[in-house]
């Protein structure tokens, strides 16, 4: 794929034209774990093993997590392992990718999700068998539940998407499950998921969009500095948009059916644009 899957890692364009807005040092596009990304312990899960695709600069995180047969884990730390040594408490936003996972007695299977909030200490996590998870590390915020939250997602908790039809009155064919939504910040977490030839128009959001593809290969252009941009992602493609970057249009798609998460820090609102603009 060549420079077309060009990775920008907190990191600006430094050579984008001296008029042209330069990048958050947050932003992220086209990121995959590859070679290079060697299996790490996750200090902030209690050392489980896994693979960092976003640090960001006010230590939150996410991160792919695999997790072993007979894994185990309470907030005060890995069994045995002083409560000290734990990383600081933090919000947790699980999605299981592959195998089971367990809180308590309750068993969380593929596409199920867990909201386990910083403060909350009196279950376990476990597993029997291998499991494999993404994981959003976040810090306290108003609006998280007070106790942990699982939603399991079946066949029939799809609906249509109505966001781009209430801001724009234009209908895309896709489906969403929504797994988080806190209503006084607009904070979101959703599932996505759409079939083959989905045309997008250019649009653009108010807030940051963050987005991890499970399933299908997609192909999205951004319009940078540096001008319109195409980065082709694949299951487990990961990208961190900043606020106010048009992105979409008719040449973006996929040749299959996709499946992503979604997040976004406050409500999403969506405005149609003409072409490809980096303003």
């Amino acid at each position: 794929m060549g420079c077309m899957m060009a990775i920008m890692l907190h990191a600006g364009v430094s050579a984008s034209p001296p008029d042209s807005p330069a990048l958050s040092k947050e932003a992220v596009f086209g990121r995959h774990l590859g070679a290079a990304d060697e299996q790490q312990p996750i200090i902030e899960f209690s050392f489980a093993p896994g693979r960092i695709l976003h640090r960001y600069t006010d230590g939150r995180l996410v991160a792919e997590i695999e997790l072993p047969a007979n894994w185990r884990w309470s907030r005060s730390g890995r069994e045995g392992q002083p409560r000290e040594a734990s990383a600081p408490m933090l919000a947790l936003e699980i999605l299981v990718l592959d195998g089971e996972l367990y809180l308590g007695d309750e068993r969380l299977t593929r596409y199920d999700y867990l909201q386990w909030p910083a403060g909350f200490r009196a279950d376990t996590l476990h597993t029997e068998k291998p499991a494999k998870l993404l994981v959003f590390f976040d810090p306290p915020r108003s609006g998280d539940p007070a106790e942990p939250r699982i939603v399991r997602t079946t066949a029939t908790d799809w609906g249509g998407s109505s966001v781009s039809q209430r801001d724009t009155g234009v209908a895309l064919k896709l489906e969403i499950r929504s797994l988080f939504k806190d209503d006084v910040t607009g904070r979101w977490t959703w599932l996505l998921r759409a079939g083959p030839d989905l045309v997008l128009p250019w649009e653009v959001h108010r807030t940051v969009e963050e987005v991890y593809l499970v399933e299908g290969d997609y192909r999205l252009y951004e319009c940078l500095p540096d001008g319109k941009t195409r980065f082709d992602y694949r299951p487990g493609g990961y990208f961190h948009r900043p606020a106010g970057i048009v992105h979409g249009g008719p040449d973006s798609g996929s040749p299959g059916d996709i499946l992503m998460l979604l997040r976004t820090p406050t409500e999403l609102t969506v405005e149609f644009k003409d072409g490809c603009s980096a303003r």
